[in-house]
């Protein structure tokens, strides 16, 4: 009997198994993975964190279901070796043999060596055990480092718990990877507001306090805090897939072709590990987030099983709930499309903004905040490289409107803009 060893257990590593069990009930199936637990929503893990669901309903599997599914599963292993002659994952417990292997290993949160980054207090948000031990420090003056999507849901979360939060942001706006900086400051905005503290363009240069974490110091001031939340950015887990030769990226993942096979014809790897490319400019990624992951892991399946199927690339949608209004980042930002000419369509109103950027009248990206409807349509259009001007045409014959009715919800977001400017 064939047999399939996923490493890993995220989005990526059960996307993978349950394609291959949906397409072939006889090969054998083996997860490995490092923490002792079935698979978890960490998009979830700052709602647990600020007591909106409760531990149990983070779990999206649970042991019945990998039995149901004839998976079995290999938890608490750390994996020391990929040895490729003797095709065995080396674990601290046993070796476990392959005909091919599926590498799903994520990534993990990093702390940069500041001083006092090793005081008891210092903490990431990555794993259901990172929050855990956030719950058991009883955090209540909070300094989150960084203003991505995590460092931003754990701000709100904890001041939803009753912390003290300050926000430090060494870029000049807040989201920088996400929003441009004008839909970046309506959010903050709102943060601040609510009476959480931001604070952009400031560096942290050093933590204090005797044992554990009492104060922390900018560049342009002291912060009093007893927890320190790090929300800077991750690494991938690609150590041991280097050792065994499979190639590296130079954004530091690992290097796929567009069947998510490695360099090594029977070794496959997909998620947050790897080193992808961007569906609409076709520059490589590191794409973390968790659509593409299962994409990228069912690919992967696949032609395990003898499929030849492509991956077409990642694109980022993030949707952020900030204190009751939603704010949506698809595609990429101006900063991401750099110099040239750039298309900006946006209309701001007193509760609303919408952005879209264009490049050769494609749609390369749009931030909205307090905008819902259409967006999944746009999205669409994204995907599909449907330039605007085609769009246009689709909308205004009944015709072909009627073949495409999804098109429909777009319309408003994409032609009822009341300014225009070009060559940002």
């Amino acid at each position: 009997m064939r047999n399939i060893v996923i490493a890993g257990n995220g989005a990526a590593g059960n996307s993978a198994a349950e394609a291959i069990r949906r397409h072939n009930q006889e090969v054998k199936i083996v997860m490995v993975a490092k923490e002792n637990l079935s698979a978890y929503s960490a998009c979830a893990l700052p709602d647990y964190l600020s007591g909106w669901v409760g531990r149990e309903q983070l779990f999206i599997k649970q042991e019945a279901d990998y039995a149901r599914q004839s998976i079995e599963t290999l938890w608490g292993r750390t994996i020391n070796k990929i040895d490729t002659q003797q095709q065995c994952l080396v674990t601290d417990w046993e070796e476990v043999k392959y005909d091919q292997l599926i590498l799903a290993t994520g990534s993990r949160a990093i702390i940069p060596p500041v001083p006092g980054s090793d005081l008891v207090g210092n903490f990431v948000v990555k794993t259901l055990n990172d929050i855990e031990v956030i719950i058991q420090h009883q955090p209540q003056q909070v300094l989150v480092i960084g203003s991505g999507n995590i460092g931003i849901e754990v701000a709100e979360a904890l001041h939803g718990i009753g912390c003290q939060v300050t926000v430090v942001e060494l870029m000049d706006h807040i989201f920088p990877r996400l929003f441009d900086p004008e839909p970046a400051s309506l959010i903050e905005k709102m943060l601040t507001e609510h009476g959480i503290r931001v604070f952009t363009g400031e560096k942290l240069l050093a933590i204090s306090g005797k044992g554990i974490v009492q104060e922390a110091a900018t560049d342009q001031r002291t912060i009093r805090c007893n927890t320190v939340i790090w929300a800077v950015g991750v690494k991938q887990n690609i150590e041991y897939a280097k050792a065994a030769g499979i190639k590296i990226g130079d954004m530091g993942g690992i290097q796929v072709n567009n069947r998510m096979r490695t360099n090594i014809e029977n070794i496959y790897a997909c998620g947050d590990c790897v080193e992808s490319w961007d569906r609409l400019t076709g520059s490589k990624t590191l794409s973390l987030l968790w659509p593409n992951a299962k994409r990228q892991g069912e690919i992967a399946a696949l032609n395990c099983l003898g499929n030849d199927i492509e991956y077409d690339g990642a694109i980022s949608m993030v949707v952020e709930d900030i204190f009751g209004v939603t704010a949506v980042s698809m595609g990429m930002t101006s900063n991401d499309l750099g110099e040239g000419d750039i298309d900006i369509l946006e209309e701001q109103g007193l509760n609303q903004f919408r952005r879209v950027l264009l490049r050769n009248d494609q749609i390369m990206g749009m931030q909205a905040v307090g905008v819902t409807s259409g967006l999944g349509a746009v999205m669409a259009l994204m995907k599909n490289r449907t330039t605007l001007s085609e769009f246009r045409h689709i909308i205004s014959d009944p015709d072909l409107r009627r073949k495409v009715p999804w098109y429909w919800p777009a319309a408003r977001l994409l032609d009822d803009f009341t300014n225009c400017r070009q060559g940002e």
